[in-house]
């Protein structure tokens, strides 16, 4: 199955931001651990605050995952932090919340480049909590 690169995501949301990347990375996470058989049989819950920057994180999930608002494959709710819980029809459940220090240290950076770099550089583990 194809997905999406990084750089297809930001085309697809208008520019390569942290929060785009961060769902991004959650959603290619989700992908190689549960490894969904086609386009339809993983599903997502997204947990974020309902404003922007936040929402990004959305794109992301969507342009990783090949869950889609038009599949009616992802779903939003509100929430304080930023996490997703990925399900696969048949088996396989993974819940991924972004540490709560990342967000904090993302809100110190005033150029979204250098903050898209920094979470690049990181792995996974060190940027999620996983469930």
């Amino acid at each position: 199955m194809r997905y999406l690169s990084l750089k297809d995501a930001g085309f697809f949301h208008g520019h390569l931001g942290p929060y785009l990347t961060l769902g991004y990375m959650a959603g290619r996470l989700a992908v190689s651990t549960l490894k969904p058989k086609d386009e339809l049989s993983m599903e997502a819950i997204v947990e974020c605050p309902w404003k922007r920057p936040y929402t990004c994180f959305v794109d992301g999930v969507q342009c990783s995952t090949r869950c889609t608002l038009g599949k009616g494959n992802i779903k939003l709710r509100e929430s304080e932090g930023l996490a997703v819980t990925f399900t696969v029809r048949g088996g396989g459940k993974l819940k991924i919340r972004v540490r709560h220090s990342i967000l904090e240290k993302l809100d110190g950076y005033q150029r979204m480049e250098d903050a898209v770099r920094w979470i690049l550089s990181m792995e996974p583990e060190e940027i999620f909590e996983l469930y």
